[in-house]
Order: C-alpha cells, then sequence, then structure tokens
C-alpha cells in the first residue's frame, strides 16, 4: 500500500482522472485504497487464480475488477492495452521509482526503531519491496545485510542476478501467487543487484509450514508470498547465527479454503492429527477395544470409517480407518508404542 500511495499522490499533481493496475493482490488493494482516497477512478486486472480474499478486498475497496491472464505477466499486458484504449494511468505493480520509494519507508521505519539489526530478509517477486527496503538500509549502513526470498518455481530475478541480465523464466505453480513473476523489472533488477547479498529459494511445502508457524506461535495470519521470509529461516537455509534479524512479513491475504488445508497439513506434519487403519476381526467388541484404548491415552477421536467390502480384505477381518487428534508429536509416538505393545494390527497413513 505504500509505494501504491506514493505513486497516487504524485501522479494526482499531473491531474490523472483514472489509473489501472495489474496485480496478483497486494498491489491492486494499495492501488484500490488510494484510489478511493483520492477520488480517483481505478480499474484492477488480476489473474484469473487470483484468491477470492484478493479479489473481495480490492473490490471492497471501490476498484473495478478485471479478470485476466493465468499470471501476473499476462495481467500486465492486458492491464497495458486497457490503459492505452482508455487513456488511463498504468500503475506497475514493483517497477516504478514511486513504488520502489513508497515500499523503502519500510526500511527507514526499521532502521529508526530497531537501531542493531544487521540482517533483514524481504519475499522477492517483481523486486519493488526487497528493492525499497535495500536501497532505505544500505544506503544508511552498508553493512547490514540483506537476503532476498523467492518461490523456488519462480526464481526469476536469482536467475537474473546469476546471468547478469534480465532474464524471464517460464510460469510454474506456486502457492505463494504474489511471487510468482515471470520477468523482473528493469528498476528493481538494477537495485537488486547492486544492494541485495544473497536470494535463496523455498518450497510451497516450506511456505505452508512457516504459514502455520506464524499462526500458532504468533498469531500472524499471513499469506503464501507474505511468509517466504520466514520459510527460508525455518528451513535452516540461512546462517544466521549471532545475527539480529528481521523478517518481513509482507501480507496476509489468504482464502480460508487454503487457510484450512495449511492447518490440517500442519497438524498432520507435527504428528497431532494421525489417521491409522486398524486390522481387527469382524466380531462385537472389537472396534470397542480400539477406541477405548485410545481414548485411555488422551486421545481424540476425529472420525471412524469401517471398511468390510474391499476386495483386498479377507471374508473375516475388518478394516477400520481411525482419524484422530493428539496432543503433540511425542504424544503420538506414545500411543503407537503402547499399541504395539498391545498387539494391535495397524499402520499409519501418510
Amino acid at each position: 500500500m505504500r509505494g501504491a500511495y506514493w505513486k497516487m499522490i504524485n501522479i494526482e499533481k499531473n491531474n490523472s482522472k483514472k489509473v489501472i493496475a495489474a496485480s496478483a493482490g497486494n498491489h491492486a488493494q494499495g492501488t484500490a485504497y488510494a484510489a478511493s482516497k483520492l477520488k480517483i477512478p481505478c480499474t484492477i486486472v488480476m489473474p484469473e487464480n487470483a484468491s477470492t480474499a484478493k479479489v473481495a478486498a480490492t473490490s471492497g475497496y471501490g476498484a473495478s475488477i478485471i479478470l485476466a491472464g493465468a499470471n501476473y505477466d499476462e495481467s500486465y499486458e492486458h492491464a497495458k492495452i486497457l490503459a492505452k484504449e482508455t487513456n488511463a494511468t498504468m500503475l506497475h505493480p514493483f517497477d516504478d521509482p514511486c513504488i520502489i520509494a513508497g515500499q523503502g519507508t519500510i526500511g527507514l521505519e526499521l532502521k529508526q526503531d530497531l537501531k542493531d539489526v544487521n540482517t533483514v530478509i524481504v519475499p522477492i517477486g517483481g523486486g519493488g519491496l526487497a528493492a525499497g527496503i535495500a536501497v532505505a538500509l544500505k544506503e544508511k549502513n552498508p553493512r547490514i545485510k540483506i537476503i532476498g526470498v523467492e518461490a523456488v518455481n519462480m526464481p526469476s530475478m536469482k536467475k537474473s542476478i546469476s546471468e547478469k541480465k534480465i532474464t524471464s523464466i517460464p510460469s510454474k505453480s506456486t502457492i505463494a501467487d504474489g511471487l510468482d513473476v515471470k520477468t523482473p523489472g528493469e528498476h528493481t533488477f538494477e537495485i537488486v543487484q547492486k544492494y541485495i547479498d544473497d536470494i535463496v529459494t523455498v518450497t510451497d511445502v516450506e511456505i505452508a509450514e512457516a504459514m502455520f508457524h506464524l499462526l500458532e506461535r504468533s498469531k500472524i495470519v499471513a499469506e503464501p508470498a507474505g511468509a517466504a521470509a520466514t520459510a527460508a529461516i525455518l528451513s535452516g537455509k540461512l546462517n544466521l547465527e549471532k545475527r539480529n534479524v528481521v523478517s518481513i512479513v509482507s501480507g496476509g491475504n489468504v482464502d480460508m479454503p487454503l487457510m484450512n488445508k495449511l492447518i490440517t497439513r500442519g497438524l498432520i506434519s507435527s504428528g497431532r492429527i494421525v489417521r491409522m487403519v486398524f486390522g481387527l476381526r469382524d466380531r462385537p467388541g472389537a472396534l470397542k477395544e480400539i477406541l477405548n484404548e485410545l481414548t485411555t491415552r488422551n486421545v481424540n477421536i476425529l472420525d471412524v470409517q469401517v471398511d468390510r467390502f474391499h476386495r483386498k480384505i479377507g471374508l473375516g477381518p475388518v478394516e477400520v480407518l481411525v482419524s484422530m487428534e493428539t496432543k503433540s508429536g511425542e504424544h503420538t509416538k506414545e500411543m503407537i508404542k503402547n499399541l504395539k505393545k498391545k498387539d494391535f494390527t495397524f499402520k499409519i497413513i501418510e
């Protein structure tokens, strides 16, 4: 929002009558909000797969929404055509000096409020946020370390830095739609090349685990792109020993269905939701014995499914799928140990 608002203030001085922007979400909302405050008509072009939460929030700020393109780059090309047809001012989401300067105010605040910070980790999509923060911090303190983080499937800036020229990459799937940029900007590439010390990549799984960690431990709702910097720390890919570190969490626009999946996955990964298939004789009381054993171990039973008819099951045995919740990974290990001691037949469903 910082970059969009600063850009909007400057274009207002030029008496712009309307604006248009392309974005996967955060720049869209920032532009829509700034336009509503400055009473400038605003159109936002978003990818067809943009999250429902981001589309709804952007529309809620009064912008007209157009869904076009499979990713940000295709949306941007569509927006450029519309801008020319409607004589609107095009607001680039990252490759614009005003956008970069607005984002850079985060760096100024970090320097003012956290004087002992010597490492800042920031997500990189198009590079506007990273470029702005890097300039603000490095110009004040050249010794501070700035590390960028990209999605492993969309490392366009990392590849461009490696090849020492702006390089486009094919679009691949990532849950971090805010990092889904095929080609870095000219301004952002130049600044990142000069000021960013290193760029690492994180997987979708690492991002999901970081989102879960932020939600459970810090009570922060972060979208995938916003959790990328935290994912880089938690994955152990960075040597941060004896460093005073700031991790930039840059957005919280996440759909509730995705959040539900991430919470469930996080609980499964930490061993707190477990699914087991038990084999038992088809006789009265057999299922009760299993459930009694689990409940005496303070296990919360979430779901029970009995299968008598699968063709791989013999005529006598029955398979029972039990989904359960435990207190911790250690609690789960203890439960499994006791089940084995009592000779229950089971297998864990990963």
